[in-house]
């Protein structure tokens, strides 16, 4: 089974080469300056200490435009040299950002800060270039001559965690804290690589130490808050969630969108997160590009940027989407931001499109790469998810950006136009709290692949692991979406109906042995909980045959494992809340024809679970229709789905074309 990645994508120290770059030294502080410049000195550090990089370098241009040679030493323009120059780096603006490293080494060639630095900026580069064995190189040549740099080592395990090398990358920035054992900066990166090597526990005891040094450090207590979910650690979640949601309503940047999307079903501050997330790391940045032109036709040029084209759900569920889009009206290309990992889905893919590679490209190669194809709409598979490539977009090189499928919810940022969902995951009414314009498809917003085969094996019970006797509960989500609310309900449910059991989803001890620790909290045997192993799709599919019934999560429902369960012919029993992530469960309901397995609230979700395993009848009845309806249930019928997202596609196109800005709309339901 393929399900979401344990962590999101967007952190920028762990997942992003530009992450590499703030890990340069601060600053000194600002020698004697002549009072003009130093009052623009000070100005720009301002700047720079709010993140308003584009502020600061134009205050740090006009200090040393004033700073005249005649009045000024050679250190001190070396430092406003040096200031600039990181204003410049955090703008993207890498060039001059490297003429004026030079000018500060130049200028102090004594001063090792700007040898180190001038140094890591020439890595950081190699890094963002998609060449990070040469990063590697010059950042272990960093070590080598600054060996008590923090800097030098804290960049070194960044580019080790990038090229899959994580024991080395702890190593490595391991030393850095020993070295800047108070720098926060330093002990989240260590955190964020724990977090890749999925060491969850050592990663939330580094996050609670940076709660501890500076408790408002953006993003730290969501990070902490998603590490003690992926381990169902809830020892004091509430006052964990209680932090992070206050911080959020003041308008502070607390929680990064995807692992807030696993315990918040409240769209605003969902909202709130994604905007602030975009502000901060990925600004619009349009001075990259001319502005884009929609090309002549007649066919639209459309692309699919994705890091997921392999064996992984967001490729499962639209691979024959891209099989079945028009030829005659449709161009299809994919970017890919991940990797081939040799797999039939993968063959297919790059059957079904022509796919380019930009793994290795920095965003504005990237941007160019897809600006030279005539793209015509960019399609975006992961906002705050997987191996996202969301500077490529800021840079829009694409007349039209869609925000699809891949990440159930709002960007928040001002360059993705429009947003793919239905009228159940975002109700009418509900459109505010989606920075995109919201197109509602007919059914689900969810595309899948009807070819998905389920195998033969596990043919029994005993050969899937579970007992030949009992009900069989199940819910096969990743575990962060496991919260106290619900599995309160399910411990309920299995102390009602004896001999039943809970099959979950998860390999890790510290999670098994803490969820069964929650069970006996709450009067459950602890060999009631089931852990199923990773299978292939199709042994899974077979496996949730076996199952009796699955009872999903809340707030974040299960989208893929949902599908896969209906696929199979297992009943799917939600609980909607008012998000899109904690509506999709209802999405895929409808559009199987078994409205009746949709609840509004816990008690009526607890007590229709506690009928259908009382009551053989009533499930075998829902089973039954089920079967029935799948060979024409809308879910599955990918042909018709298709022209429905290829007529969302086209009228994007055709308000381009007439000059009218982005707009929502409904597709009509074709038969």
């Amino acid at each position: 089974m393929n399900t979401a990645p344990s962590a999101p994508s967007s952190a920028p120290s762990s997942s992003t080469p530009a992450s590499v770059t703030s890990a340069t030294s601060a600053p000194a502080a600002a020698p004697a300056l002549p009072a003009p410049s130093a009052v623009f000195s000070q100005l720009g550090r301002s700047f720079a200490a709010r993140g308003q990089h584009a502020d600061a370098a134009t205050a740090f241009t006009e200090a040393l435009r004033l700073a005249a040679p005649t009045r000024t030493s050679a250190a001190v323009r070396a430092q406003l040299h040096a200031d600039l120059a990181q204003s410049l780096r955090a703008l993207g603006r890498h060039d001059e950002a490297t003429l004026h490293f030079e000018q500060a080494v130049a200028l102090e060639p004594g001063r090792e800060q700007w040898q180190l630095l001038a140094l890591l900026h020439r890595g950081v580069l190699l890094d963002e270039s998609g060449r990070p064995q040469e990063a590697l190189a010059l950042f272990e040549q960093a070590t080598r001559q600054f060996p008590d740099s923090a800097d030098a080592w804290s960049v070194l395990g960044v580019v080790q965690s990038h090229l899959s090398e994580p024991e080395l990358a702890q190593v490595s920035l391991a030393r850095a804290l020993q070295l800047a054992p108070d720098r926060t900066e330093v002990m989240e990166r260590f955190a964020r690589v724990l977090v890749d090597a999925k060491k969850f526990e050592d990663a939330a005891l580094v996050f609670e130490q940076i709660l501890r040094l500076e408790p408002q450090r953006p993003l730290i207590a969501s990070w902490l808050l998603h590490c003690k979910c992926l381990l169902a650690d809830w020892h004091r979640l509430d006052r964990l969630q209680a932090h992070v949601r206050g911080l959020l309503q003041g308008g502070q940047p607390a929680a990064e969108p995807f692992g807030l999307q696993g315990w918040c079903a409240d769209p605003a501050l969902l909202r709130n997160a994604a905007v602030s997330m975009a502000t901060r790391l990925h600004p619009p940045r349009p001075q990259f590009l001319p502005p884009p032109q929609l090309g002549p036709g007649p066919r639209v040029r459309l692309g699919y940027l994705c890091g997921e084209f392999r064996e992984q759900a967001t490729a499962m569920l639209l691979t024959e989407v891209l099989e079945l889009h028009d030829r005659e009206r449709f161009e299809v290309i994919g970017f890919d931001s991940g990797w081939d990992d040799g797999s039939p889905r993968r063959r297919r893919i790059e059957q079904a499109c022509q796919m380019q590679s930009i793994r290795g490209l920095s965003d504005l190669d990237a941007a160019q790469r897809i600006r030279a194809a005539g793209i015509d709409i960019l399609v975006n598979l992961n906002g705050y998810f997987g191996q996202a490539r969301t500077n490529v977009f800021s840079m829009r090189p694409a007349a039209l950006q869609v925000n699809y499928l891949g990440f159930p919810g709002t960007v928040g940022a001002p360059y993705l136009d429009y947003i793919v969902a239905d009228a159940t995951v975002i109700p009418p009414g509900e459109e505010a709290h989606y920075l995109e314009q919201v197109v509602h498809l007919p059914h689900s917003y969810q595309p899948n692949d009807r070819t998905r085969a389920v195998a033969v094996q596990p043919a029994t019970r005993a050969d899937a692991g579970l007992p030949p006797e009992g009900f069989v509960f199940c819910c096969l989500n990743n575990a962060y979406k496991i919260l106290p609310p619900v599995f309160d309900i399910w411990m309920r449910l299995l102390r009602q109906v004896p001999g039943s059991v809970l099959l979950l989803y998860g390999d890790m001890p510290e999670l098994q042995a803490n969820l069964r620790f929650e069970a006996t909290q709450r009067g459950v045997a602890p060999e009631r909980l089931l852990f199923a192993p990773s299978l292939r799709n199709d042994m899974h599919l077979r496996r949730l045959q076996l199952c009796d019934l699955f009872l999903d999560t809340w707030p974040y429902n299960a989208h893929t494992t949902g599908s896969d369960a209906l696929w199979a012919g297992l009943p799917v029993l939600t609980c909607t809340g008012r998000s899109f992530a904690s509506r999709v469960g209802a999405s895929l309901l409808q559009a199987v024809g078994l409205h009746e397995l949709i609840t509004h609230d816990f008690a009526s979700y607890e007590a229709l679970a506690l009928r259908l395993a009382t009551e053989p009848g009533l499930l075998a009845g829902l089973r039954r229709r089920l079967r029935a309806q799948l060979p024409q249930a809308p879910l599955y019928d990918t042909p018709r789905y298709t022209r429905h997202l290829e007529a969302a596609y086209l009228a994007m196109v055709a308000r381009a074309r007439a000059g009218l800005p982005p707009q929502g709309f409904a597709v009509p339901a074709q038969a």
